[in-house]
């Protein structure tokens, strides 16, 4: 309960501010790793990782570091900007923004409905709680169906299996890999990535300890990823992995290796599981997989044989066009080998603020309540998906999208066919951006208002909590005072809302104590949140428990318990029958459109193209910071030998890549016998425009350029964007040296 403070002198006798070392959490990606910052008055001195933090033990990568840079950015924007009618921008207060949005939205409302706003929530915003909240209660509060997430780029099928499964979108478990005798880990790249829905700290390192006590990790990819090489490493055919996983399902089945005890126990509908696999042939799955009959025996033998088992995967399964099948069958198979719940398995956190809880009474989770005006997609979790809004924009009638508030993302870069997507922004009313650069989304809206970044304003793990290996809790105040006129993005959404007449919040009597001029904070919706949950103090009753103001006096995280918790599989469940609920007309028919899908090679466009993370990216929003982009930072397509020979491709050549919907150029190719042949990976979020200058000097082209929105292209039951194994062609754009 302290914090570290150094005064300084000069020779001179001058006092300066006192040095302070304040014990925080990184807010770029899900590792929310801890740090220890060095802090005098206004300036970071330094940010290094926290050794004392329970979860990632000293940790932390090269990003999160050096934020800073992103804080201190020249081209960071200070003031609200206000587009005029040549393009430009001028800086305008906050005042007059605010109010001149107002009476935009008031007149679009007036003729359009409230159900004509539209709101879009970027991957950033998962680690900055007062905006998750007010963009939610938003949304509710206006009654709009366009409420729209990055997370239907990439993980909405986890959301919707959850609720099937275990009653909430919320609730996902997570691979013990502490304690597990045998890790499966599909399409995912933790060491480079730190993890998605999995926060183990130091997971690169926790997988290490798997082998080093006498288990086994397994690598199913199809590039030897810098997780792979460290593993065995199983190459698969992009999208293939629901191929794999449906027949290592069967084998366990035929084989009679299920635990029954466990099914019996846990579960609800598991009959299910045999009539839908009986018509799927081994064979026919090693075709579409890549991966051999024998292999794909031995694999399920294997798993099931393990004194505990988990298998986990991220975005390998879920950007592809079964995206909600393969999260289904992910989960199942640690199920039906007795792996739920168990210590080594797939278990459920242990969140210090119990946000699947409130969020299921407040009935705030849900699949398939609402149907989309124009593509009729099942809302998942209240929200539509984005491959939708250009044709919500365009398309006449009822509840017509007709402005829009972006939250601390850049779709117009990371969302599928972006170029649509761009030029549909244009023929919006009214578009309002909340980030910290001109971006290629931003520098399209009609006002940019800035928000503070992480380390300026009040923040717990809201998101990765739940999801966090070693349980643990933390709540930290603002690091460091806001640069110029930037505010809150919490703020910024509470001040429109209230000029046009709402509460941004969708809990019962929250517009009735709005018009009463009682508006709840998300800070203070989160401490009763947290006071009156499982780890709470009960405002006093339970003097050991734990306050928003005991965790902000406290100088870094507070450890909860060594591991996950095991056995409480009746207490965190939320299906009516208390059981993991399988059996869903919905997946049955995803089987047999698995069954009946043509996977079979496209002769004009022969290569199967994946994206790629790299260490020092992500996503869209670090390219414009001096340390992350030194070296020898260039896109690069990876290409294997065999497919680089077959179309006259030589190391560091410019490539040209088609697919069915765009074509892109990048700086150059690079061999190597990590790829599988057949396939290509190209590492995604480059090619920028806007005013960020280091981000639009390092050149290379947008990945979702080749991508599409099309309906049919979708994985179906959730909308969720295909962006993985996308069927290209290549050439090389090398300059012959005669012509040269």
């Amino acid at each position: 309960m302290h914090k570290a403070f150094v005064t300084q002198v000069d020779t001179a006798g001058t006092k300066f501010p006192p040095v302070q070392r304040k014990k925080i959490f990184c807010g770029v990606c899900e590792g929310s790793c801890g740090l220890e910052a060095t802090v005098q008055g206004t300036e970071l001195i330094s940010l290094l990782p926290d050794p004392d933090h329970p979860n990632t033990k000293g940790f932390a990568c090269s990003k999160g570091l050096a934020f800073g840079a992103v804080r201190d950015d020249h081209n960071r924007l200070l003031h609200p900007l206000k587009r005029c009618p040549d393009g430009s921008f001028e800086e305008i207060s906050w005042e007059q923004a605010l109010d001149e949005i107002g009476e935009r939205l008031n007149g679009i409302i007036a003729r359009r409905g409230k159900e004509s706003i539209g709101l879009y929530q970027g991957n950033s915003v998962a680690w900055n709680f007062g905006a998750f909240l007010n963009l939610f209660g938003m949304a509710g509060a206006l009654k709009t169906k366009h409420l729209y997430s990055a997370a239907s780029i990439d993980i909405n099928g986890y959301w919707m299996i959850s609720q099937l499964l275990y009653g909430s979108n919320f609730l996902n478990p997570i691979p013990d890999v502490s304690r597990t005798d045998f890790m499966l880990c599909l399409g995912a790249n933790p060491a480079v990535s730190h993890g998605s829905m999995a926060n183990i700290g130091r997971f690169r390192d926790t997988m290490m300890g798997v082998t080093q006590r006498g288990g086994r990790v397994v690598v199913v990819d199809p590039r030897r990823s810098e997780t792979a090489s460290l593993f065995e490493h199983v190459p698969i055919r992009p999208n293939g992995d629901v191929w794999l996983l449906a027949a290592l399902l069967k084998v366990i089945f035929d084989e009679g290796l299920e635990d029954r005890e466990a099914l019996l126990r846990q579960t609800t509908g598991h009959e299910i599981l045999r009539e839908m696999l009986a018509p799927l042939e081994l064979r026919h799955a090693a075709l579409a997989s890549g991966i051999s009959v024998k292999k794909i025996q031995q694999l399920a033998r294997d798993f099931a044989g393990a004194r505990s088992a988990c298998a986990y995967g991220r975005c390998g399964i879920s950007i592809g066009p079964f995206a909600s099948l393969g999260k289904y069958f992910l989960d199942v198979l640690n199920i039906v080998t007795g792996n739920l719940d168990r210590p080594g398995g797939w278990c459920f956190g242990r969140p210090f603020v119990d946000l699947e809880t409130l969020m299921h009474r407040m009935k705030s989770t849900g699949y398939n309540r609402w149907r989309t005006r124009v593509d009729d997609f099942a809302e998942v979790a209240g929200t539509s998906p984005v491959v939708s809004i250009p044709r919500e924009i365009r398309t006449p009638g009822k509840g017509q999208l007709r402005a829009m508030l972006v939250v601390g993302a850049n779709p117009a870069s990371s969302s599928p066919a972006a170029g649509e997507l761009r030029e549909a922004f244009k023929d919006l009313e009214l578009l309002i951006s909340l980030d910290v650069y001109q971006t290629e989304t931003s520098r399209l809206a009609h006002y940019i208002l800035p928000p503070t970044v992480w380390l300026e304003r009040e923040g717990f793990p809201i998101f990765t909590q739940s999801h966090s290996g070693v349980p643990h809790a933390q709540w930290v105040g603002p690091t460091l005072p806001p640069r110029g006129d930037t505010r809150d993005d919490a703020w910024i959404m509470d001040e429109i809302a209230r000029r046009i007449g709402i509460v941004p919040a969708d809990f019962p009597g929250a517009q009735v104590l709005g018009k009463l001029g009682l508006r709840l904070s998300p800070s203070l919706m989160m401490d009763i949140g947290l006071r009156t949950g499982p780890e709470g103090d009960w405002f006093g009753l339970r003097p050991r428990g734990l306050s928003r103001k005991k965790l902000i006096g406290n100088n870094g995280a507070i450890k909860l318990a060594d591991t996950v918790p095991t056995g409480i599989l009746h207490k965190r469940i939320f299906t009516k029958s208390r059981k993991v609920e399988l059996d869903h007309v919905l997946i049955r028919g995803e089987m047999k459109r698995l069954l009946a899908y043509d996977f079979t090679v496209d002769s004009r466009f022969p290569l199967s193209l994946i994206s790629l993370r790299e260490l020092r990216s992500q996503n869209t929003w670090m390219h414009n910071v001096p340390k992350l982009i030194v070296g020898d930072r260039v896109q690069r397509l990876r290409i294997h030998p065999q497919d680089a020979e077959r179309y006259g491709i030589e190391d560091g050549d410019p490539i040209e890549i088609t697919s069915h919907f765009g074509q892109i150029n990048v700086p150059e190719a690079r061999i190597s016998d990590e790829m599988m042949p057949g396939s290509v990976a190209l590492p995604h979020g480059w090619g920028h425009q806007g005013n960020w200058e280091r981000a639009v000097a390092v050149g290379g082209s947008g990945y979702n350029e080749l991508t599409t929105n099309r309906v049919d292209s979708t994985d179906l039951p959730s909308g969720n964007a295909t962006v993985n194994g996308i069927a290209v062609r290549i050439r090389s754009l090398r300059v012959s040296r005669a012509v040269a």
